[in-house]
Order: structure tokens, then sequence, then C-alpha cells
């Protein structure tokens, strides 16, 4: 057959991009696990989301509201938590989350279309609604309806079926200076519904559209 060269998609330029295109989401912030807890094999471990009921601390961390990660500011190491779980609420039901990307723009082609990547480590029981510069958008711009039955959050592991999404985003959804991009994960029945990140990217149009300055 000879040799076969794998050519990843890609539309136009890069805008920004978060984490590492690798199918795990090992590069993201991974907090201590809560002391009750504590695995001792996986303490100074390289493979921290070992540790038992990590999806518990992003209701310590985010108790009334969501993460928010703004591209040229925030840190993907230590402000992009591993998996988008649900939050517990006082009266022990749960409830899903919403997570925003803030980036700006100094020029936005209007009639072009812009690309987002959005590649998954796992998901389960989850659902992936994006929308842009409206957080109530009905119906969303994308979504990936219901996915996902690897159990990888609850087996404390990192990684599982991975999932590429190429999502078109009309240049008239956008704006110069702060755009604004809402990652929702709704389903909300238990603590283990959720999916992680492998990698997400915002692509320009192609160099040969023109740019029209707004």
């Amino acid at each position: 057959m000879g040799d076969l060269a794998f050519e990843p998609p890609r539309g136009g330029p890069t805008l920004w991009e978060i984490g590492i295109p690798d199918r795990s989401a090992a590069e993201f912030y991974i907090p201590d696990p809560d002391p009750n807890y504590i695995n001792k094999l996986y303490v100074n471990h390289p493979d921290r989301f070992r540790q038992y009921g990590l999806w518990a601390r992003y209701t310590d961390l985010y108790p009334d509201g969501d993460l928010v990660y703004t591209v040229g500011v925030s840190d993907y190491k230590t402000d992009w938590f591993f998996a988008q779980v649900t939050r517990k609420k006082d009266d022990d039901k749960y409830e899903g989350t919403t997570w925003q990307i803030k980036f700006n723009l100094e020029t936005v082609n209007q009639t072009g279309t812009y690309k987002l990547r959005i590649a998954l480590a796992t998901a389960y029981v989850a659902e992936l609604q994006v929308r842009v510069n409206n957080q109530n958008s009905n119906p969303p711009l994308f979504t990936t309806g219901l996915i996902g039955h690897d159990n990888t959050i609850t087996r404390h592991g990192i990684h599982g079926i991975y999932r590429l999404y190429s999502i078109d985003v009309n240049g008239a959804l956008l704006m110069e200076g702060e755009n604004t991009i809402f990652l929702t994960q709704p389903m909300s029945s238990s603590a283990l519904q959720g999916l992680m990140y492998d990698y997400i990217r915002l692509e320009a149009p192609p160099p040969n559209n023109s740019t029209k300055k707004i």
C-alpha cells in the first residue's frame, strides 16, 4: 500500500487553541483529592487523576458559578478543570454546567465561516451544546445529542472513546472585541455524568476569503 500520511482537518489559520491534541485530558487541571479519600499510592504520582472522588471537587471549586476561561490570560494547565461534570446542589440533587471561553477578535469576516474544532477525550451519558455570544439561544448552534457510556470518570481514567466535532460558525455571529463561546453539559441526574475535553481550536476562514472589518 505504501506510506499513509494523516493530515488533521484544518479550514484556516488558528486563532486560539486550548489543550494538547493527544486524545487525553491529562494536561488540564486535576485538583487535590478530598483529604478523606486520599489514595497514598497516587500521592506525588504523575497520574493524579487516579485519586477517588475528584469529580466532586468541581462543586468545591465552583459552588455558585461555572468555569470561565479567557484566551490569552488563562492557562489550561491551571484554569481548565479536567472534566465538565455536574454541580451538586444543597438539596443533594445535581445541575448541568455551562463553561465559557472568552476571546477577542480585532477584525471579523462577517461573510466567512469560522471553524470550531472540539475533540472530546471521553463522555458518559452527556450532551455538549455549543452557543456563541448568546447563552440562551434555542436551539444551540450545535449539539452532540446524548453521547457516551465510557465510565471514565467513575473509573478514575483520563480518556475513553475519542470524538471530534467540526462546527461551522458563521462570521455574522461574531463581533470585534470580546466574544464568548458557551459550552453547556445539561444532563444532570447523577454526579458522574459529564465529559472530558482533549483539545479545542478556533480557526479563521481560509485566507482566500476577504476580511470585512466591522
